[in-house]
C-alpha cells in the first residue's frame, strides 16, 4: 500500500508540474480580434477582410495592420498616422487625402493604390510594391523608398524633399514630382 500511495503522490506532483508549465507558457497578452471596431491602437494584424469595403474617414492612428488584407478598400480622408502596415496587402486601395504620417508600410503590396494628396511624411515604403500607384500632389517629405518597386508609379506634383529614393540616395530640396538626387 505504501508504494501505491507514493506513486499517487508522485503522479499528483507531476500533473501539477505540467499544469504550472502549461499556464506559464500561455502568453498573458490580450490581442484585439479581427471583429473589433475601428479605433486608435486597434490590432488587426494577420486579419483578412472582405474586398471593396468603404472605410473612408476612419480613425486608425497607432494601429497594427501588419500582414493584413485590405484589397480595394477605401481609406480616403482616414487618419492612420503612426500605424504599422508591414507586409500587408492593400492593392488597389485608395488613401486619397489620408494622413499616414510616420507610418510603416515596409514590404507591403500597394500596387495600383491611390495616395493622391495624402500626407505621407516620413512613411517607410522600403521594400514595398508600389507598381502603378498614384502619389499625385502627396507629401512624401523624408519618406523612405529604399528597395521599393515604383514601376509606372506617378509622382506628379508630389513633395519628395529629403525622401530616400529606391537606390538609397536622398532627394534634394526642390524635388517636386521627381527625385533630384544630391
Amino acid at each position: 500500500m505504501l508504494d501505491s500511495e507514493n506513486m499517487d503522490t508522485q503522479t499528483n506532483y507531476f500533473i501539477r508540474f505540467i499544469a504550472i508549465i502549461f499556464f506559464l507558457l500561455i502568453p498573458n497578452q490580450v490581442l484585439s480580434s479581427c471583429d473589433d471596431s475601428l479605433d486608435d491602437g486597434v490590432d488587426y494584424s494577420n486579419c483578412q477582410f472582405s474586398d471593396g469595403q468603404d472605410l473612408a474617414g476612419s480613425f486608425l492612428p497607432n494601429s497594427n495592420l501588419s500582414f493584413s488584407g485590405f484589397i480595394k478598400v477605401n481609406f480616403d480622408k482616414s487618419i492612420m498616422m503612426n500605424s504599422s502596415m508591414v507586409f500587408g496587402n492593400f492593392s488597389e486601395s485608395s488613401f486619397f487625402r489620408a494622413n499616414l504620417y510616420e507610418s510603416n508600410l515596409e514590404g507591403g503590396n500597394f500596387e495600383k493604390s491611390n495616395f493622391t494628396s495624402a500626407n505621407l511624411t516620413r512613411v517607410n515604403f522600403s521594400g514595398s510594391s508600389l507598381i502603378d500607384s498614384n502619389f499625385t500632389n502627396s507629401n512624401l517629405f523624408e519618406a523612405n523608398f529604399t528597395g521599393a518597386n515604383i514601376l509606372n508609379a506617378s509622382f506628379e506634383g508630389a513633395n519628395l524633399n529629403n525622401a530616400i529614393w529606391i537606390d538609397g540616395q536622398k532627394c534634394k530640396l526642390g524635388s517636386i514630382g521627381m527625385c533630384v538626387k544630391k
